[in-house]
């Protein structure tokens, strides 16, 4: 049984909500975000309640990985306004590729967007990432997943249109 909860926004968001509000599922990605923001809490009250380091930073780990993973899903889809037809379709296509990637793949998402003439400036919003990803290989696994993750949410949503016969 599912239970119905209010959820209030703020005017702005509301009014940028209003043209693209049919694109997904509202319940849905409001049901997502509480379901991760009670995960990192109970995650944090855990942490707070062990004795146990190894279990707390591997606990911290995972939450900078995730916030590492939407670090990238973000750029992801930033930097789709720059990606061609053929590029989308690619991705799509290795995007089961993505779990078995290498720590080099940030060198080589870097130079694609190099490519692009994607500006380094607008790649990364936190700064403290940057210093992660060069001193962490998991972290730049998991933020070229993101970006993939990023790439492709953009590419579902437009997809049916860009493939629909004129």
């Amino acid at each position: 049984m599912s239970q119905r909860v209010t959820v209030a926004v703020p005017d702005a968001l509301f009014e940028r909500l209003q043209p693209v509000k049919h694109h997904f599922n509202i319940s849905a990605v409001c049901q997502e975000a509480l379901e991760m923001a009670i995960t990192q809490e109970e995650l944090k009250l855990q942490v707070a309640q062990s004795d146990n380091l190894v279990d707390r930073l591997q606990t911290e780990k995972q939450i900078l990985l995730n916030k590492v993973r939407q670090e990238g899903y973000e750029l992801g889809i930033r930097s789709s306004a720059k990606l061609s037809y053929k590029e989308f379709r690619h991705f799509e296509r290795v995007s089961s590729l993505a779990t078995s990637l290498d720590e080099e793949v940030l060198e080589y998402l870097w130079s694609f967007l190099d490519l692009k003439n994607y500006p380094q400036e607008a790649r990364i919003q936190d700064p403290d990432f940057a210093y992660l990803l060069e001193v962490d290989p998991q972290s730049r696994i998991v933020f070229a997943q993101g970006w993939i993750g990023g790439v492709l949410s953009v590419w579902q949503t437009i997809k049916a249109q860009v493939d629909k016969v004129q």
